[in-house]
């Protein structure tokens, strides 16, 4: 059996026709569903991008632990552990978080990678523009400081092939058609649309709204869209929208060029194909723009899984809760792959529910910002926490000190940088019999919001419950308090979250 994995970032599953109706279109994700398998209650672990990489390729629940890194050492991620079963691996993607300073190491164990450079704030090229273009001016005034980075990177951009997802599909139906091998492969597609800046080409640009672009910035700051920096009116708000969508339909589009090509060359019957995401994108949902560690409501933590495996009746979906934590243990066991004894795998396979065996979901999921926000879900209800940094300090978990360049500001050439109180080394994590770093956290991670509860007859989570229902408040922190001992999440953060 061969693999297709493809992850598109900050993918809204609320936008897509195939979860309900829409107006952007999307015609391959809906093709890929009538071929597949389509999850209804796929839910984001940890997040945002890097984390939830992290729980994708090798099974563990990072936010408990860490915020965002590297693989560790101990880790055994897919291309590993499907290299040990001699599968030849392939990685495309213009994911550029992959390859920087503090989140390096995730292309390793491929056979092969393939980079598409340019985007957000990847370094890729230093020559000046020396006009800037009529879509990018109101951007470089709002964003002086890391615009530049990505003008200089798409100025000679001229037509959609020359955007970041065609260039991805294309390569991957390419690598399809002509240099896949004989033997068992893996190929993985990490496509970072539709992740921001949201500039597109026509006709994406103008296919959901007639505004006039020049007037607004393709790339909105984070936060609240009522107040502060983010802060964006409804018409700018809504043009925003149209350019996420266009972005999405743009990508689409490409996506056929990699459906085409397992068409073409008759893979449906030996190969799975995953498509999903790791988390969605606020677009002035509930008050806010981006993904900032905000509560985290469904808006970003419930996000589409579409899996087309041979011999699943085409076309269903599964409605049991699942996590982006489950897809580690799915793949090794569909692909034939024995699961690590490592005693951290933190997911569940998904193959039961595959087989159609409606009992085998999860009793309820669990999403969360390391040292910020958590959600709960059971039984259709959801519980939204804040931790509290009154009640206990806050550590990260890692073998890597480069850690420290996010939670204090660290430079690796400042002679200083690493000079930390508190810092420890010591066995911290369950299972792992090796010492590790203890990093004292330096970074404010908000203020402590009140409990928000809502029930399973408000899927826009509008209403908040929590002053209501207390006894589902109890319920729901119960459970997340069993999962907390469960899998040994440090005593701090269960004080943080008042469950210790």
């Amino acid at each position: 059996m061969n693999l297709v994995y493809i992850t598109l970032d900050s993918l809204n599953r609320h936008l897509l026709p195939v979860y309900g109706p829409s107006w952007v279109e999307t015609p391959n994700l809906e093709r890929l569903a009538a071929r597949g398998v389509v999850f209804d209650g796929h839910y984001s672990g940890s997040l945002p991008c890097m984390p939830a990489r992290r729980e994708m390729w090798t099974g563990t629940e990072e936010f408990w632990w860490r915020w965002w890194g590297p693989l560790e050492p101990w880790d055994r991620p897919l291309a590993y552990e499907l290299g040990q079963q001699g599968v030849t691996s392939q990685l495309i993607t213009d994911h550029y978080h992959f390859f920087e300073w503090g989140a390096h190491s995730y292309e390793y164990d491929f056979t092969g990678y393939d980079a598409v450079r340019g985007h957000e704030h990847d370094n890729l090229r230093t020559r000046p523009v020396d006009e800037p273009p009529d879509w990018a001016r109101v951007l470089l005034a709002r964003r002086p400081g890391d615009a530049p980075i990505y003008l200089r990177n798409v100025q000679d951009y001229r037509g959609e092939e020359d955007f970041f997802s065609p260039r991805v599909f294309r390569r991957a139906a390419e690598w399809l058609r002509e240099d896949r091998p004989q033997g068992p492969w893996y190929l993985h597609v990490d496509a970072f649309d539709p992740h921001e800046p949201f500039h597109v080409p026509e006709p994406y640009r103008s296919m959901y709204t007639d505004d006039d672009y020049r007037r607004f910035s393709p790339w909105p700051l984070y936060g609240r869209t009522d107040a502060g920096s983010a802060a964006l009116d409804e018409r700018e708000l809504a043009w925003v929208r149209a350019q996420y969508a266009g972005k999405v339909t743009m990508a689409d589009r490409w996506l056929g060029r990699v459906l085409d090509a397992m068409d073409e060359q008759g893979l449906w019957e030996d190969t799975v194909l995953v498509l999903t995401t790791d988390h969605g994108h606020y677009l002035g949902d509930h008050g806010w723009i981006g993904k900032p560690p905000a509560p985290i409501y469904d808006t970003l933590a419930h996000i589409p899984l579409l899996i087309a495996w041979p011999g699943c009746p085409a076309g269903t979906r599964v409605s049991a809760l699942t996590q982006t934590v489950d897809l580690y243990p799915t793949l090794l066991e569909i692909l034939g792959a024995p699961l690590p004894d490592t005693g951290r795998l933190h997911g569940r396979s998904l193959a039961p529910l595959l087989r159609g065996e409606a009992d085998a979901g999860r009793d309820y999921a669990v999403s969360g910002y390391y040292g910020s926000r958590v959600a709960v879900r059971a039984e259709g209800w959801t519980l939204l926490r804040s931790q509290d940094p009154s009640r206990a300090p806050l550590y990260q978990y890692t073998h890597d000190l480069q850690v420290l360049d996010r939670s204090h500001g660290a430079r690796r050439r400042r002679p200083d940088a690493f000079v930390v109180p508190g810092l420890e080394a010591g066995r911290y994590i369950p299972g792992l019999d090796m010492p590790v770093w203890r990093v004292p956290e330096g970074r404010d991670w908000g203020p402590v919001h009140a409990d928000l509860l809502f029930g399973p007859d408000d899927p826009a989570q509008a209403h908040d419950l929590a002053a209501e229902r207390p006894d589902r408040v109890r319920a729901l922190e119960e459970i997340l308090a069993a999962h907390a001992w469960e899998i040994g999440a440090p005593e701090e953060i269960r004080r943080r979250l008042r469950i210790a």
